[in-house]
């Protein structure tokens, strides 16, 4: 079994790349609201939204920092959802970028959005941007999940206006349980083991 090094991803289109904000359904060009299941997401007020070329909202100046092209976003209390299937049993890894959109409106077409992190009925945790914030990497260390089965991973927004929060490569794998060390990591244990015994032989020797 392959250490956590080795972890499958679980995302698919953790980047949002695979479908063009000028082809995607609900598209307005630069950006699109796509609802229900599109590119491996499913879509309830969110969306997708080119991250060069959307210039209606963010001016010139958009967040900096996200990959690729394009990312997703979370607005007012829409929701981004993702169905993931355990390849292994142990404990879920999450990563993610988040960035923001600028206050150049006024009023709640701003940045200032807080949202949760969800793993089926399991709240991971609750996050919070800032208007205009570049992206920033988020961790965290979910609950234990089992092999086979398959679980939804949720973004919801929380704000009561028109504020977004973008996400971008969006990153889910599992920390196995009881892994077994690859034979790199035994060779190394059994050379120490090795070096460990010898010190102590060397020590009876001297102690004799």
């Amino acid at each position: 079994m392959a250490g956590a090094a080795d972890a499958a991803e679980l995302i698919t289109n953790g980047g949002f790349e695979d479908l063009s904000t000028y082809a995607a359904p609900g598209s307005h060009g630069s950006y699109a609201y796509p609802e229900g299941a599109v590119a491996g997401w499913t879509f309830y007020g969110a969306g997708l939204i080119n991250g060069t070329t959307a210039t209606p909202w963010f001016g010139w100046a958009p967040p900096q920092g996200f990959s690729g092209a394009q990312y997703g976003f979370v607005q007012g209390q829409g929701w981004l959802v993702q169905s993931i299937t355990a390849d292994v049993s142990g404990a879920l890894q999450l990563s993610w970028l988040e960035g923001s959109r600028p206050d150049i409106f006024g009023g709640g077409y701003k940045g200032d959005q807080s949202y949760e992190v969800w793993l089926d009925t399991s709240l991971l945790g609750t996050f919070s941007t800032q208007s205009g914030q570049d992206f920033t990497l988020r961790t965290l260390s979910g609950p234990n999940v089992t092999a086979g089965n398959s679980y939804n991973l949720i973004f919801h927004g929380l704000s009561a206006s028109d504020n977004t929060a973008f996400l971008d490569d969006v990153s889910a794998s599992v920390s196995a349980s009881g892994a077994v060390p690859e034979p790199a990591t035994w060779a190394m244990l059994i050379t120490g083991f090795g070096l460990i015994g010898a010190v102590m032989r060397r020590r009876g020797l001297a102690t004799a």
